[in-house]
């Protein structure tokens, strides 16, 4: 079996949910992921030298009869790198049969591979679905059972409110939010985009002077409340993203993680992400997945490096970023690619101001052929 875009990863210890509490664990659920699981396999690793922290989280899709074995090898590794043990939990299902819950051949299999690894799986939970009030219970124990508190109000997702993160309804409509803008929209900007590479300057000082200030523009309107991009300026921030050193010091202002102008500026990599067209598309993808990286948020990642490596297959960062990622390489392990670039940081964001929740109704890009921001 070979890893598939309905495999996820999460690489964040964000939550004081006490793994000791089924219930609570399996409530906090689609706050860790970040979407509600349906018909999963979600693996929770402990943290830790007591194992009393949340570690990296992987989940996938049901796997089909007899593949539970190769599935279970998979997600192995990115639980091997700092996890101490494993809670397995199954969502949805087929009961099999009246005497126990579904998928035991699952928790089997994961038993075993992770087992023979030297890393145990100390609870196997199942629940159908991810409610309140839903029955869940122990593989082990028929004793061991009892109903999901209100999902809506658990810690977990004071906390995710707190942060401002949204968790969505399911991972197809997290997937959503980087589904590319009409293909007629890209075919406009990837005309517009060759005819400004075609009589981009040879001036590489300027040349870099230009796309720093069409990025601090853009960045600093996104911070100020609606964030509106014509053609032409998405067309001027590929040409500056496409220059590594600009994408490089891009990189710094994902962190601190989960902070306001972190927040800002991967409101605009989700943007572009949607109006750049390809291969260009590759570089504000590749940023939107460091960012989600940073802060934990690992599913997001994967997709936004599926989009990045779709639009551009020998894009470099998006290949290692994948690697981490599959390699389950804790966020405090990357912080590295932000802090070593040598460029002046491209952009602060003021700190007597809040900005939009990230998940402003306002972003969008419209048609346009006014000029550039920061053409100055």
């Amino acid at each position: 079996m070979t890893p598939s875009s309905t495999t996820d990863s999460q690489t964040a210890d964000r939550s004081p949910i006490d793994l000791r509490d089924p219930g609570e664990l399996l409530a906090a659920t689609p706050h860790l992921l970040g979407f509600d699981p349906v018909d999963s396999l979600v693996l929770v690793g402990h943290r830790g030298t007591t194992g009393a922290r949340i570690g990296n989280i992987v989940r996938a899709d049901l796997p089909q009869p007899g593949d539970e074995a190769a599935l279970a090898r998979q997600l192995l590794g990115p639980l091997a790198h700092d996890s101490v043990a494993v809670t397995a939990v199954v969502v949805g299902g087929r009961r099999g049969d009246a005497t126990g819950p579904p998928a035991r051949t699952v928790v089997t299999a994961v038993r075993e591979v992770f087992g023979q690894a030297g890393l145990p799986v100390s609870h196997a939970l199942w629940v159908p679905k991810i409610r309140a009030g839903a029955p869940w219970r122990c593989y082990e124990q028929s004793c061991c059972a009892g109903h999901l508190p209100d999902p809506a109000s658990t810690v977990m997702a004071a906390v995710s409110a707190h942060a401002g993160l949204v968790t969505h309804s399911s991972r197809a409509a997290m997937e959503r939010q980087l589904q590319p803008v009409a293909s007629d929209v890209l075919e406009r900007r990837a005309a517009m985009l060759r005819r400004r590479l075609s009589t981009a300057s040879r001036d590489d000082v300027a040349s870099l002077r230009r796309g720093r200030a069409a990025v601090r523009t853009v960045l600093a309107r996104a911070w100020k409340g609606t964030l509106l991009l014509s053609d032409t300026e998405v067309v001027e921030l590929a040409v500056a993203l496409a220059q590594p050193r600009i994408r490089d010091a891009c990189l710094a202002t994902a962190l601190p993680a989960d902070s306001a102008g972190a927040v800002t500026a991967e409101r605009l990599w989700l943007l572009l992400t949607k109006h750049t067209p390809t291969p260009e598309r590759a570089q504000p993808a590749t940023l939107l997945a460091y960012s989600a990286y940073v802060r934990g948020e690992g599913a997001l990642a994967g997709m936004a490096l599926d989009a990045a490596q779709a639009a551009d297959p020998n894009h470099l960062l998006s290949k290692l970023l994948r690697q981490a990622l599959g390699h389950g390489l804790p966020p405090e392990k990357l912080v590295g690619l932000a802090t070593s670039c040598d460029e002046e940081p491209i952009w602060t964001a003021p700190e007597d101001r809040t900005p939009p929740s990230p998940c402003s109704p306002h972003d969008s890009a419209r048609p346009s052929t006014g000029p550039p921001a920061g053409d100055g």
